[in-house]
C-alpha cells in the first residue's frame, strides 16, 4: 500500500531533500521527521500539510484505509463512489481560531457504497465535510488533530450535541445544550469551564453543522 510517507520519501530522493534538512525547514529535530516517515509516530494533519509543502507537493488524497496518492490521480476515481470534501479550514477545540486561519489539509476522501451505507446511512455526500480540529478542550472526544465529519445541513440547533459554529470572530468545535433560556458551550474537557450564549448574543452565533463522526486511528460515530 502507498502511503504519504512512502510519497514523501520518494519525493525527497527526486529533489535531494534529507530527512535534516527538511527538519530545519519544519523548524523540527531530525529525529522527529525520522520518527514521522517511519511510521513510528502519528503527527497532527497540520503537520503533514507543513511536510507536504516544504517538499513541493500541493495537494494528496488521503483514503480511508489510510493509503494515498498525490492530487494527480484524481480523474481516477470512482464517480460512482462516496466523496466527501476535505476543507481547509481549522476549528478550535480550545480558545478559538479565528476565521481567517486556515490550514491545508487533504482534499478528498473516498469511500465505495457498502462503506459509505454502513459509516453515514443514507446521507447526502455533499452535506458533509471534514475539517481538521486543534486544541484539547474537547479530549477524551477528539484529539488535536483529528478530523471530524460534520453535516452541513444542519445550520441550528436541533438538540444536543457537538456543532462547528462561529461565535463573534472564532470558530469553535463543541457540545451545545439548552439550559432553560440559554444556550450552553460544553468542553468536554472538565478542566475547561462551560459557558453560554445568551439571548442577547444570539446573533453573533453562526452554526455551520453538526459532528457527526470523527477520524484519528479509529472513526467514531457522535451523532
Amino acid at each position: 500500500m502507498n502511503t504519504w510517507q512512502n510519497i514523501i520519501k520518494k519525493r525527497m530522493q527526486d529533489i535531494g531533500e534529507t530527512q535534516e534538512s527538511l527538519a530545519e525547514k519544519l523548524s523540527v529535530t531530525q529525529g522527529s521527521v525520522a520518527h514521522w516517515l517511519s511510521g513510528r509516530r502519528k503527527p497532527d494533519t497540520d503537520i503533514i500539510a507543513s511536510i507536504l509543502k516544504a517538499v513541493g507537493i500541493r495537494e494528496l488524497i488521503i483514503n480511508a484505509d489510510g493509503s494515498a496518492a498525490e492530487n494527480n490521480t484524481k480523474n481516477k476515481l470512482n464517480k460512482n463512489n462516496f466523496q466527501i470534501e476535505v476543507l481547509d479550514i481549522t476549528a478550535s477545540a480550545g480558545a478559538g481560531y479565528l476565521n481567517s486561519d486556515v490550514k491545508e489539509v487533504i482534499k478528498l476522501i473516498e469511500y465505495d457504497s457498502s462503506q459509505a451505507k454502513m459509516l453515514f446511512n443514507g446521507m447526502d455526500a455533499n452535506n458533509l465535510k471534514v475539517i481538521n480540529i486543534s486544541g484539547d478542550s474537547m479530549q477524551g472526544t477528539f484529539e488535536s488533530g483529528d478530523s471530524i465529519y460534520v453535516d452541513v445541513s444542519k445550520k441550528e440547533f436541533n438538540g444536543d450535541g457537538i456543532y462547528v459554529f462561529t461565535f463573534g470572530k472564532s470558530l469553535y468545535v463543541k457540545r451545545l445544550q439548552i439550559i432553560k433560556d440559554k444556550l450552553i458551550v460544553i468542553s468536554d474537557n472538565k478542566k475547561y469551564k462551560e459557558w453560554d450564549i445568551s439571548e442577547d448574543e444570539i446573533d453573533q452565533l453562526y452554526i455551520h453543522g453538526k459532528v457527526m463522526l470523527s477520524q484519528s486511528m479509529l472513526l467514531r460515530k457522535h451523532g
